[in-house]
């Protein structure tokens, strides 16, 4: 049965890598998707050329084709072509008539008001009953509130005074007459009911009685015109009356409408088919003819023959058919998946470099969706700014991405993953080769500015960098191709604002990814070898002892990193955590005890042992209540790995009647062992300096011996078993006094040791040197 449990939890665990495996593959698939959506959808070859490119083979047309016009040609000419089209308007000759008589009617209105004022008036005066005035106060109110609403006469406005008043004073017979003749000049022409500058023709079409005429644009007038003339018209008449202009004009704008209707539905299809009839070409190239030279300067005319072959090649594509075809969203489907294609093959160079080098993150598809977030926002961003906007390419913010990666990952990493995105943008921008070798000499400059994170303000130096390095490539590579000073400044002028920008977006952003993704960076590791952290301050004051033993394993741990090129900065924040598990009970360990008392000393050795064991289990809790990082968490069960308690075990041995009946689990740590490089540093580092201090004479002979000895027992164990250590780095760890390199240095100037020479040791015994400085340097 517990053969089929086997068998049954292998056959689970092989099920679920190939699940995460297929995951893998559909993640990398959906990542180049939507990097080929990126991609510019009208690119059709590798005429890449610019602009005042210079040629590097001669082009001869493959076939007939028409030159075609540029956007802006193009433009311009349905513009010429629409002010052939006559606006269409149909004419409404009834608007003057009824106009006129709206008027009379409004005069008629007035002259009732004001007759119905001087009853009110003549009723307020005399002694009728009160019933009367108010008869005709009501009929006056009714009156003025219909004057209100039928012709928008505001009430007690001066308008509404002057219309009111005596006829003699404001609106006399003389002004009802001028207000006649001047509408009756204004219908004489012709009103038009919209805007005249939404008249884009020459002429309008006016359709009356079945017939159409045309009339210039100009001789027709707009509301706002007819407004105007009525006004001067006036102004004529009245030259220094501005109270009577005031009221004439604000009469007359409410009995002027148009009398031109405008035909939209006709004018549209009118417009629709002359804009039919525009060519889109303008000339022709015919098969086997040169279109340019080799070695020769690409002008706007050669450009544009060279967009029109492109554009042809795709249309004779649709022609013979059958695929190429425009599909929403990605277009052409056969360069769609083309460029999904190549993004594939580039994308491929950092997947076999990941697989060969760091295959855990290849198969970790949070790590590869992380890393596709990165090369997706700089192929989107790429999209926006060139592709929409069509700024300097050097504004797309590429180094962002690799100082993103470089602090997320590692240095080499970063480099193969800028420069796999760096081909795949510069594919984005129709193979531009000065992009791409810019952008991965200043990502380099700018990894290595950020290669040994040990402090935020190394910000600045990373725009320093960046900055400098823009400048000196931009302009090399331009002066190369004969660029105007113009566009030498404004790439220079783009690529310093992405200088600036760049790392200040990384160091904002470093803290989301770390959130979303679990991952531990340097920032937040220079963060926890802080001495003021919770944790570190709770093992300070209560396991005095502990705390200056994890310091030293940290020093002795980050030089040993240093030497075999892990990462010291994890390998000394992982010492001072690892043994974070004893505050709990500190008296328990000898580096926290008195001269005089030894609690384990009354107690029997397997209760000991687990005390001692126990620390593993209270560093994993303390660690969960301080938010430890997992990667920091790691170094404190694995820094004694699955080795024994020696000295209680051995204690146990002796006290035992039967030595058989001591089990050897009682005294064993639970594990693991150590499985990164930095995790085995520490456990080789934390046992070397404990023994170091045991030493009663620690001269560097004999800490040299201590060095070999638990190195080759810890081999011997296994406890390097699942640890990427190799003989040539436990070597190196050892290091050498006269490389200044290792563990060996640091162990020297901790205990004050100096090399004894042949002779000094009887020198002393003879007294020369009786000093007990003799052996420290």
């Amino acid at each position: 049965m517990a053969t089929s449990h086997i068998r049954q939890s292998k056959e689970f665990a092989r099920q679920r890598h190939h699940r995460l495996q297929t995951g893998t593959v559909l993640l990398i698939i959906s990542l180049v998707i939507a990097m080929a959506l990126c991609f510019p959808r009208v690119h059709y070859s590798t005429l890449n050329y610019k602009v005042n490119d210079i040629t590097r083979m001669p082009v001869i047309a493959p076939f007939d084709f028409p030159i075609l016009k540029s956007d802006k040609e193009l433009i311009d000419d349905r513009d010429e072509a629409l002010k052939k089209v006559p606006f269409v308007f149909i004419q409404d000759e009834s608007v003057d008539e009824t106009e006129i008589q709206d008027l009379n009617r409004f005069y008629e209105e007035v002259n009732a008001i004001r007759s119905a004022k001087n009853k009110l008036d003549e009723s307020r005066r005399s002694e009728e009953s009160f019933a009367q005035f108010e008869s005709d106060s009501s009929i006056y109110r009714s009156m003025i509130e219909r004057l209100e609403s039928q012709h928008k006469v505001e009430k007690n406005s001066s308008l509404q005074k002057a219309l009111t008043a005596d006829p003699k004073t404001y609106l006399t017979p003389v002004l009802t007459n001028q207000i006649h003749q001047i509408l009756s000049d204004l219908y004489s022409q012709l009103i038009i009911d919209i805007p005249k500058q939404d008249i884009v023709s020459e002429k309008v079409s006016i359709q009356q009685k079945g017939e159409e005429l045309l009339e210039e644009t100009s001789r027709v007038l707009s509301l706002e015109e007819a407004w105007t003339k009525a006004k001067r018209m006036l102004n004529s008449r009245y030259p220094n009356d501005e109270k009577t202009i005031s009221i004439g004009y604000e009469i007359m704008i409410r009995f002027i409408k148009p009398n031109l209707i405008f035909q939209r539905e006709i004018t549209d299809a009118r417009q629709k088919e002359i804009l039919g009839k525009v060519p889109i070409s303008k000339g022709v190239v015919l098969e086997n003819e040169k279109i340019v030279d080799a070695n020769t300067r690409v002008t706007p005319d050669v450009f544009r023959k060279f967009d029109s072959l492109l554009k042809e090649r795709a249309r004779r594509s649709n022609i013979n058919g059958g695929l190429r075809k425009s599909l929403p969203i990605i277009g052409d489907p056969i360069m769609f998946f083309g460029q999904a294609a190549m993004i594939g093959i580039i994308f491929s160079f950092f997947l076999i470099y990941m697989s060969t080098y760091r295959s855990a993150i290849v198969h970790n598809a949070k790590m590869i969706g992380l890393i596709g977030i990165i090369f997706l926002i700089q192929t989107l961003l790429t999209s926006i700014f060139v592709g929409k906007f069509n700024v300097s390419e050097y504004i797309v913010p590429i180094t962002f991405a690799a100082i993103t990666l470089a602090i997320l990952f590692d240095s080499k990493i970063a480099f193969i993953g800028i420069s796999t995105l760096a081909v795949i943008i510069g594919a984005q921008l129709g193979g531009n080769i000065n992009f791409i070798i810019t952008s991965i000499f200043a990502s380099s400059l700018a990894i290595y500015s950020v290669r040994k994170l040990r402090q935020r303000s190394q910000i600045f130096r990373s725009m320093l960098f960046i900055v400098s390095a823009y400048f000196v490539s931009i302009a090399i590579t331009e002066l190369l191709r004969f660029s105007s000073s113009k566009e030498i400044f404004t790439h220079l002028l783009y690529a310093g604002i992405n200088g600036i920008i760049s790392p200040v977006l990384a160091y904002g952003t470093i803290g989301l990814f770390e959130g979303a993704f679990g991952i531990t960076t340097d920032l937040t590791l220079l963060e926890l070898a802080d001495f003021n952290h919770p944790a570190l301050k709770l093992l300070s004051k209560e396991a005095t002892g502990t705390f200056t033993h994890c310091v030293t394993v940290g020093n002795l741990a980050e030089a040993a990193a240093d030497t075999i090129g892990a990462n010291a900065l994890l390998a000394r924040v992982g010492a001072y955590y690892h043994d974070i598990g004893k505050v709990t009970k500190p008296d328990y360990f000898i580096e926290n005890q008195s001269f005089d008392l030894n609690k384990h000393d009354n107690l029997a050795p397997n209760l000991s042992a687990l005390i001692i064991i126990n620390h593993v289990k209270e560093g994993l809790r303390l660690a969960a209540e301080f938010k430890l990082p997992k990667i920091v968490a790691d170094f404190i069960p694995t820094h004694h790995g699955t080795t024994r308690v020696e000295y209680f075990y051995n204690k146990a041995l002796e006290q035992a009647e039967n030595p058989a009946d001591v089990n050897d689990s009682d005294f064993r740590y639970p594990g693991p062992k150590p499985h990164t490089k930095e995790t085995g540093i520490v456990m080789i580092c934390e046992t070397i300096e404990a023994a170091s201090r045991s030493l009663d004479k620690p001269t560097i002979g004999a800490i040299e011996k201590v060095i070999d000895m638990i190195i080759d027992k810890r081999l011997k164990e296994g406890q390097f078993d699942e640890c990427p250590l190799t003989i040539s780095d436990l070597k190196h760890i050892k290091g050498d006094l006269k490389t200044n390199t290792g563990i060996l240095p640091i162990l020297k100037g901790i205990h004050h040791l100096r090399i004894e020479y042949p002779g000094q040791e009887n020198l002393a015994k003879n007294g020369k040197n009786n000093s007990p400085t003799a052996r420290k340097i």
